[in-house]
């Protein structure tokens, strides 16, 4: 058990690390100007940066923020499992629910990052950023993980529930 808990405070030292740095990356690209790095942009199409200013500023950095915010969700709900491992809590109801939780998050970043490529086009288009147009990207990667990770929490879940009723048995 002890070793279970210095791994857990390590590994949420390293998680929390990694959700201070989300926000970093996404204002060293703001800070250097590489807007079409932090909006993914398709080949091809030309930012007009002189565009970029204002009022359009916060709006390309919030659709840039998109994918990040959903990373940093997903590393907040592994930082609150860890330390409900960090505190010896294994086999509960509150562990599957944060594994579930995990596990929606990573799912939800392909789907933010889709969201993402869809809108970004139209606004910088409204604008007056980009020319007209309009991309679309599939992307599973995370959405694949992400529903492994459900599936795995709600056998988890079912593992839990036989081990109540296997303790009730006398």
């Amino acid at each position: 058990m002890d070793k279970l808990k210095r791994t857990s405070r390590r590994l949420q030292t390293v998680v929390l690390l990694l959700m201070l740095l989300t926000p970093c990356a996404l204002a060293l690209n703001v800070a250097t100007g590489a807007w079409a790095e932090l909006l993914r942009m398709p080949q091809g199409i030309a930012l007009d940066r002189e565009q970029i200013f204002g009022v359009r500023t916060w709006a390309v950095i919030a659709l840039g923020a998109i994918k990040p915010a959903f990373y940093m969700l997903a590393f907040w709900f592994l930082y609150k499992l860890l330390g409900l491992y960090r505190q010896g809590i294994i086999f509960t109801a509150d562990n599957v629910a944060a594994i579930r939780r995990i596990g929606w998050a990573i799912a939800a970043i392909d789907i933010a990052g889709m969201a993402q490529t869809l809108i970004t086009g139209p606004v910088l288009t409204l604008l007056h950023i980009t020319p007209a147009h309009i991309s679309a990207r599939l992307e599973v990667r995370f959405l694949i993980g992400g529903l492994f990770v459900v599936l795995v929490a709600y056998v988890m879940d079912m593992g839990r529930e036989l081990k109540e009723q296997d303790s009730l048995v006398i």
